[in-house]
């Protein structure tokens, strides 16, 4: 059994004195992340879980990456990818490709353009 730290948890010396040694111990663990470190966090937490063949947790980080900027076109593609090369789901790997198409522009020589033109392309020539 373990041993008790006897005192009242309820006086307010003994809780400043916990709360002051739980600041003191872990500084980090009570600071908010900004809004691009937590995006940064899920894509690196997205890879990790790629590369350990997690499909369905990488699909949520991609989520809430795409909770935090709906606008994010590479966390996007990504989601198409999984769709089309993991989950073989074609038609929502096509419809997630399309989006990504009309937010880019082939006038501009997005990389991601052309990876979702192809992806497409690729699905089209597997489908007929």
């Amino acid at each position: 059994m373990r041993n008790r730290v006897s005192g009242n948890r309820s006086n307010p010396g003994t809780k400043n004195r916990f709360l002051s040694t739980l600041f003191r111990h872990l500084p980090g663990a009570w600071i908010d992340p900004k809004e691009n470190e937590l995006i940064s966090l899920y894509r690196l937490r997205y890879k990790m879980a790629l590369e350990e063949q997690k499909v369905d947790t990488a699909l949520i980080f991609l989520n809430k990456i795409l909770e935090l900027d709906p606008a994010d076109i590479e966390a996007k593609f990504c989601k198409g990818d999984i769709y089309h090369r993991c989950l073989h789901d074609y038609p929502k790997a096509i419809d997630i490709y399309n989006k990504v198409l009309r937010l880019t522009t082939d006038q501009a020589g997005s990389a991601l353009h052309r990876r979702a033109r192809a992806a497409m392309a690729e699905i089209m020539e597997m489908l007929s």
